[in-house]
């Protein structure tokens, strides 16, 4: 598959790999300002914690579509089955996990983070789309895996749908990788016509029957003319149907399309690459990944940590430890403790009102001063109300007052409340800090996905000596060891640039995700 996205005959669009990375540098200064123009805060902490969010989502999300979806195989629906099958030996890239779910505005979407990845069908569309139209949807959606842009789709738009947010933001990248992708359907369907038609049932469903597509693909001369028209397109993660159609006319006529297409139909076996079942083939030092590249997934990690702690209002150093004393301030009725680190914690008495002051009544002779009967008919000034004082009764570590109910937390009472649990736990983070917090993210991301942001980025696996996934005491062992000895773990990994301390240790591999995928196929 890499011979159609590597050298002079690449299939990708030539502008993707400059979107991509200008996109990245410019994403967090573009959601700034939308959140300002939008009077919306985002910030580097929102968008980290929608990235973990977001990752283990689609990760539970495969849980999700075997639990409620239908599991395409050889007896169940082998008509799509055979579509998939017949693609993946063409273009030399295991089978995903194919599923059939109700969906009204997804036709068909790749998710995931690595091998298998699922493919997702829509019941709504399939039996609308001819064999060779699926064969361009199912194609264009295969394009995606191999050419790595699935990983990154999935954290965009976790089951397909369109945002405009993520659009206007990473639109520029994302329109491009839908032209890639378009090729590799048109490879698939082996038609031009089957291609577009394909395009116009994604589209317009059972109404695209009816359409012509010929004077249809006319109307991009008329975008073109006019620059405010294409304007609309910066709202779309993928570009005009007119555009994709010209874009496809274009392509098919090109010596890219003949060098494709002639590597498409060549001989070959008729099964795709099978992912050895784990346990059959073990870890080499070469396929682990060198310190370079596991440093630079555990930069992403910490910025991504420290805007998380950054959210709640604390420090990327912990305040745990703090000395400084706790202040204590004392007025009739109330004491008030604020100790470090915690917000303040009021204690509040009975209250009564005291009888006001006497007034002096000043009388009309300038520096004269007259006095006033106090049993006079003259209305004196009214006491402001004094709050009434609160009952609260405690059942263990409940506690139960006409505010509500609340639990005992290190001798103050936190009210069980959205908000109020809300600030209990950011109190609870801030006090912890980086280098408690950093393992922790580290082993919860591995432990449901695999690999953390940071490895997902730079193409990285957490796996077993014999390619399983880690299971949960171990991936905790792992990272206990990290949090305890990592002073030793930092000058030894100069020695040991691919295994390192850790690894050893707990019989795990930081593996590159090229490798994995070569190494269970054969390859």
């Amino acid at each position: 598959m890499q011979a159609l996205f590597v050298g002079r005959g690449s299939l990708r669009e030539p502008s993707e790999p400059l979107a991509f990375w200008l996109t990245a540098l410019c994403a967090f200064p573009a959601a700034l300002l939308i959140g300002y123009l939008l009077h919306e805060s985002i910030g580097a902490s929102q968008v980290a914690l929608f990235i973990v969010v977001a990752m283990l989502y689609v990760t539970l999300a495969r849980g999700r579509l075997l639990g409620s979806s239908v599991r395409v195989h050889e007896r169940q629906y082998p008509r799509v089955f055979t579509i998939v099958k017949r693609a993946c030996a063409a273009l030399e890239i295991p089978m995903p996990l194919v599923f059939v779910r109700e969906d009204n505005y997804v036709p068909v979407v790749a998710l995931g983070f690595g091998e298998p990845y699922a493919l997702v069908v829509s019941s709504h569309w399939i039996e609308h789309f001819s064999d060779d139209e699926l064969a361009f949807m199912i194609g264009r959606e295969l394009g995606h895996i191999a050419a790595g842009h699935t990983r990154f789709h999935s954290l965009l738009s976790v089951n397909g749908n369109e945002n405009p947010l993520i659009s206007l933001i990473f639109g520029a990248w994302l329109r491009r990788c839908a032209l890639t992708c378009d090729r590799v359907g048109l490879l698939c369907c082996g038609s031009l016509d089957a291609a577009v038609r394909a395009m116009g049932m994604a589209a317009f469903h059972a109404f695209g029957r009816q359409v012509d597509y010929q004077v249809f693909a006319e109307q991009q001369a008329e975008i073109q003319s006019d620059s405010v028209l294409r304007w609309g397109e910066w709202l779309s993660s993928e570009p005009y149907a007119t555009r994709r159609i010209a874009s496809l006319r274009q392509f098919i006529g090109s010596q890219a399309y003949a060098g494709a297409h002639a590597w498409f139909v060549r001989e070959r076996g008729e099964e795709p690459p099978v992912l050895a079942a784990p346990g059959r083939v073990t870890v080499a030092t070469r396929d682990c990944a060198g310190w370079w590249r596991r440093c630079a997934a555990w930069g992403i990690d910490a910025v991504v940590v420290s805007a998380i702690i950054t959210s709640f209002g604390g420090n990327v150093a912990s305040v745990g430890d703090s000395k400084a004393p706790a202040v204590v301030s004392v007025a009739p009725g109330v004491v008030e403790v604020k100790p470090p680190g915690m917000g303040p914690i009021t204690i509040r008495g009975k209250q009564h009102a005291a009888a006001p002051p006497p007034v002096p009544h000043r009388g009309r002779l300038r520096g004269s001063w007259a006095w006033t009967n106090p049993l006079a008919a003259t209305p004196a000034p009214s006491a402001a109300p004094l709050p009434s004082p609160t009952d609260e009764a405690e059942v263990g570590p409940l506690t139960f007052s006409d505010q509500g109910v609340g639990m005992k937390v290190g001798g103050q009472s936190v009210p069980l409340s959205v908000d109020a649990l809300a600030t209990f736990i950011g109190g609870f983070i801030k006090r912890l800090g980086f280098f408690f917090w950093f393992p922790v993210y580290l082993a919860v991301l591995v432990i449901v996905a695999g690999q953390t942001f940071g490895m997902m980025i730079t193409g990285l696996r957490v796996v077993t000596t014999d390619f399983h996934k880690p299971g949960i005491a171990r991936t905790v062992l792992r990272y206990l060891i990290v949090f305890f000895v990592w002073w030793m773990i930092v000058p030894l990994s100069f020695i040991w640039r691919r295994v390192l301390l850790h690894d050893r240790w707990t019989k795990t591999r930081v593996v590159k995700v090229e490798r994995v995928v070569a190494r269970l196929t054969g390859a």
